[in-house]
């Protein structure tokens, strides 16, 4: 009874679950991008200001986090049959490919902790985005 009441509430499965869950993901990435370019503004050695690194940082979230976010929303809502570790392990190479503009860098720091902060968030971002569909194994 109550499966039937849901099902004619709203079109979907669980449509304010699946864009929490998605808000969640660009929430993560955020927060990751942002520690990362403070670990990095932190330890790099510049003659640039803490407060230059910073909206250097900034102005590198839409070439890495927009395309990174993209990439792991249209993946997560693509793939239902697969494993979530499986998942994450194909997730992890076309996540590295938006590092490259970080190798522009004067210095090797930013590329480091880019990929550390990609790697950190194919771990920590929400899968399987539509739980109602998964056919695979949760974590």
């Amino acid at each position: 009874m109550r499966n039937a009441a849901r099902a004619e509430a709203g079109p979907g499965p669980g449509m304010r679950r699946v864009l929490g869950r998605i808000g969640r993901c660009a929430l993560t990435y955020l927060l990751i991008h942002i520690t990362a370019w403070l670990v990095i503004a932190l330890v790099i050695e510049s003659e640039d200001s803490f407060g230059q690194l910073m909206l250097i940082g900034l102005g590198m979230l839409p070439l890495l986090g927009v395309p990174s976010v993209l990439l792991a929303i249209v993946a997560g809502l693509a793939h239902t049959r697969m494993d979530v570790t499986r998942f994450r392990l194909a997730l992890v190479l076309p996540m590295l490919v938006f590092v490259f503009p970080t190798l522009a860098a004067s210095t090797a720091e930013p590329l480091f902790f880019e990929i550390m902060a990609q790697l950190a968030f194919v771990r920590l971002m929400p899968t399987p985005l539509i739980p109602e569909n998964w056919e695979g194994q949760t974590d």
